[in-house]
């Protein structure tokens, strides 16, 4: 049974214990960066457990005619932000990305009043999270680079906490190893131009999914991962999170969870079956019990194989469309074409 509780004061006390559950609300302080670490019968110094601290603050925001995902990332020893921008319309794809070490970028601490963002020349990525006045601003600014046109974006997302339930959760995901993800499904308004090209988002029709998480993961970490976002025939608006990692209690705790109109129904188990071998070849996805079958069809993604030394990092995330259907509340809710994401990360960092 789903282990749903009041959201902690901090996410980990004085002492260093981690607080674990699906939240009904958002936790005071995430401050998961304060966990300790267990390594050789005593406590990881924090200078190097800083280093294997991962956190980043996501958005896939899907406009009827366009897509753009959004990311700032902090591994620790790594910092990367990009933007990448597809017309739904089957047109090519345009990325701009920065990564190193020494990028200018930062992930909000919290998002009651935090920023993150990252700056390079040329590159500027800034969001404002404001949480309690129910808004998250998005300002991006890249310029032209080769063949690659300048792209700009002015959005905001409009996140109101009493219609609109987010999905919180801190939960182990290898021995002594905790992950915390906050993520919501949001209107989007705003402008998005590239080059010549632009696209306004009508909150009545476009979504941000927002995905923020913090995480001291394994050496080794696998994850799969689906969400959407859209309006179905009968106009109102359905949100999916679907992940499997290496929780292994995900009866109990997990980050899977139906929206519909801002309601949020919590699930079971989440399972993907998929090609080995070929990303690109269509998705199954179910959910233990009988709230969820759907088929995915991918039209598009990024594809990264990173191998640097000792590091490995395999990723696929595709674009495409959902179909089959969901139960919510008891009432079967057929899904045709609804767009979203599906993902597979194989890493070694």
């Amino acid at each position: 049974m789903l282990l749903l509780r009041p959201a902690p004061s901090a996410l980990v006390d004085e002492a260093g214990a981690v607080q674990t559950g699906v939240f009904a609300e958002p936790c005071g302080k995430t401050n998961l960066d304060r966990a300790r670490l267990r390594w050789a019968g005593g406590n990881l110094p924090r200078w190097l457990a800083r280093l294997r601290f991962k956190q980043w603050q996501h958005f896939a925001l899907v406009l009827p005619e366009a897509f753009l995902g959004v990311a700032v990332v902090d591994l620790g020893w790594m910092r990367a932000s990009w933007c990448h921008l597809r017309p739904r319309s089957g047109g090519p794809p345009t990325e701009h990305a920065r990564r190193g070490p020494l990028l200018d970028a930062e992930v909000a601490a919290e998002l009651s009043q935090g920023r993150t963002w990252a700056r390079a020349r040329g590159y500027r990525v800034e969001i404002e999270n404001e949480l309690e006045a129910g808004w998250h601003r998005l300002h991006v600014e890249v310029a032209a680079r080769g063949p690659r046109p300048a792209l700009q974006a002015s959005l905001r997302c409009l996140h109101d906490r009493q219609t609109n339930h987010p999905l919180t959760v801190c939960m182990p995901v290898g021995p002594g190893r905790y992950m915390y993800s906050h993520k919501a499904v949001l209107p989007l308004e705003g402008e998005i131009a590239l080059g010549g090209s632009g696209w306004r988002a009508d909150p009545a029709r476009s979504f941000a999914i927002l995905d923020v998480h913090k995480a001291y993961y394994p050496r080794h970490t696998l994850w799969e991962w689906a969400t959407l976002a859209g309006r179905l025939t009968d106009g109102r608006w359905l949100g999916l999170n679907l992940t499997r990692n290496g929780n292994s209690d995900d009866a109990r705790i997990n980050e899977n969870a139906l929206w519909l109109d801002g309601a949020i129904q919590h699930l079971g188990p989440a399972r993907f079956e998929r090609s080995a071998d070929d990303p690109m070849q269509p998705w199954r996805i179910s959910v233990a019990g009988d709230e969820l079958d759907l088929g995915f069809a991918p039209e598009a993604g990024r594809h990264e194989r990173l191998r640097l030394g000792l590091i490995r990092s395999v990723f696929h995330q595709l674009q495409g469309k959902f179909r089959g259907a969901v139960r919510f509340g008891g009432e079967r809710l057929p899904v045709e074409g609804l767009f979203g994401l599906c993902e597979d990360h194989d890493s070694v960092w």
